[in-house]
């Protein structure tokens, strides 16, 4: 049997049995479900388009009335900038979780209970990931800066450099990480589950990646998107995520600052630091790949509805207004980040 999308008077999508594209030969039930799987994504685009645009709004209004009014000479440069990355919160967030009414909801997040050891393993699992990828991001950058004939700079790793603890504790650990993963993962996977794991990940690991808005940024936070999205889509509880954002912003963000101290003040026990840092990288991917071929058979990805042919819903998921107009907001931004 197939499937068969159809919307309550809610505006929900829910599917059940019909026959399908395989029972009657003509694919106008297939064809149905890719206009169903169509709408909901192209929605879901511009939900995210306006993300980013209300975000950058925020910001630029913040810093346009500190200007004005005199306060960004007097005000201290660590609270500067928290005002200007915590300006895109208060309306970026709720509008987010609104607008994300308006795309049909299809399926629900499982509810399963996970242990410590299965947590701990999936935390190990995800450093890997964030390794892994940032080492790609890094390497990619330096060969475009070749190409480019000088060095691309990393617009983030500054910013979190030129700030203080306190105030890198407060934005990148604690704040940054609930906001992201309720924006990126509960308000998109809650109405999207439906359509199959595998495409929920995808997709909450592309528009996480992208919305980090460069290529340094982008691979680690796509793979980091897409494992933080399995595990709500398996659990329902988006405090695991959270807690695995926190942790995992504080390994990226706080310890490297401590490092170059430790190295600026004692450059022998820098060194030996350093040197257990690369080691440590190099031993969570060693890791993550060795937990990934031992485990792969016990992970269990829903495949969503059936009556469709892979290419027909991939090209649903993507090729549909609002995904196209997000995607080619993806590129103008990384683009201008060359």
């Amino acid at each position: 049997m197939d499937w068969r999308g159809s919307y309550d008077n809610r505006g929900n999508c829910s599917f059940g049995y019909g026959s399908g594209y395989g029972e009657n030969g003509n694919g106008e039930n297939e064809k149905q479900l890719a206009g169903t799987v169509r709408k909901c994504f192209s929605r879901t685009g511009f939900v995210y388009v306006i993300f980013l645009a209300v975000s950058l709004l925020s910001q630029w209004m913040a810093i346009a009335v500190l200007n004005m009014t005199g306060l960004a000479a007097g005000t201290e440069w660590n609270l500067y900038m928290l005002i200007v990355l915590f300006s895109m919160y208060p309306a970026a967030v709720p509008l987010t979780g609104l607008l994300m009414r308006w795309v049909p909801s299809a399926g629900q997040v499982g509810k399963e209970r996970w242990g410590i050891g299965k947590l701990a393993g999936f935390f190990v699992f995800s450093m890997g990931i964030l390794y892994a990828g940032n080492l790609v991001g890094v390497m990619l950058m330096g060969v475009a800066g070749i190409i480019k004939g000088e060095p691309i700079a990393n617009d983030m790793q500054e910013m979190i450099t030129s700030m203080n603890p306190g105030a890198i504790l407060l934005s990148a650990v604690i704040v940054a990480p609930v906001m992201e993963e309720l924006v990126f993962r509960k308000f998109l996977l809650d109405r999207i589950a439906g359509y199959g794991h595998w495409t929920a990940m995808l997709v909450s690991g592309v528009i996480f990646g992208i919305a980090h808005g460069n290529f340094y940024q982008f691979f680690y936070a796509f793979g980091l998107g897409m494992v933080f999205a399995y595990i709500y889509l398996h659990t329902g509880k988006i405090r695991y995520t959270i807690g695995f954002h926190m942790i995992i912003n504080f390994w990226g963000s706080i310890l490297p600052i401590g490092l170059l101290k430790i190295t600026q003040i004692n450059g022998v026990l820098g060194g030996i630091l350093a040197i257990g840092n690369t080691m440590m990288m190099f031993g969570f991917m060693i890791c993550a790949l060795v937990l990934f071929l031992c485990c792969r058979r016990d992970l269990y990805f829903d495949r969503g509805p059936g009556g469709i042919s892979g290419g027909k819903m991939s090209r649903a998921v993507w090729i549909n207004g609002g995904m196209i107009l997000f995607l080619l907001c993806g590129v103008v931004t990384f683009a201008r980040s060359l």
